[in-house]
């Protein structure tokens, strides 16, 4: 098993069926997995704010209405088919509750940016781990498609 870091504002793929890509610390950031089980393809992003303003030249995995798209043609271009494609959240959470702005906590704000990206792309949720208040790591394993998720005070448990 290869552990591959992605790190926040990044977006990663594989088609090696020994990764497994992992992303930590998911407060309010959100982890989106995406996985295609005919291809055995799989790519993930770490979200970090729901999205991106017109002047800004940072990377697409920052932002959740850039970074399920450009998961999405990534991984049609390693040969996956859209409509195999399915979707694991993890993170949105309030860590900091005084953080929270006039329109809601970014936690929240960023699970419905990818909700509504992945709505957008026609790509259904298979499982996830939103809300709360504790920080999160997600892992996608390649070969099967699993989907593990933890926190601090949580055992692994697959969404």
């Amino acid at each position: 098993m290869n552990l591959v870091p992605v790190k926040l504002s990044e977006v990663k793929f594989s088609k090696d069926e020994a990764e497994v890509l992992v992303t930590y610390s998911l407060g309010s950031c959100v982890g989106v997995a995406l996985w295609d089980p005919q291809c055995k393809a799989g790519g993930m992003a770490h979200v970090f704010l729901p999205h991106k303003s017109r002047n800004d030249d940072e990377p697409f995995g920052k932002y959740g209405d850039t970074a399920v798209p450009y998961l999405v043609s990534g991984l049609l271009d390693l040969g996956c088919k859209k409509e195999n494609l399915q979707a694991w959240l993890a993170g949105g959470a309030n860590v900091i509750p005084e953080l929270a702005t006039p329109w809601g906590d970014i936690g929240a704000m960023n699970a419905r940016a990818v909700r509504e990206a992945l709505s957008k792309e026609g790509i259904r949720v298979a499982g996830e781990r939103l809300g709360g208040n504790q920080s999160r790591t997600m892992r996608l394993y390649i070969g099967s498609g699993k989907v593990i998720v933890c926190s601090p005070d949580e055992v692994p448990t697959e969404i």
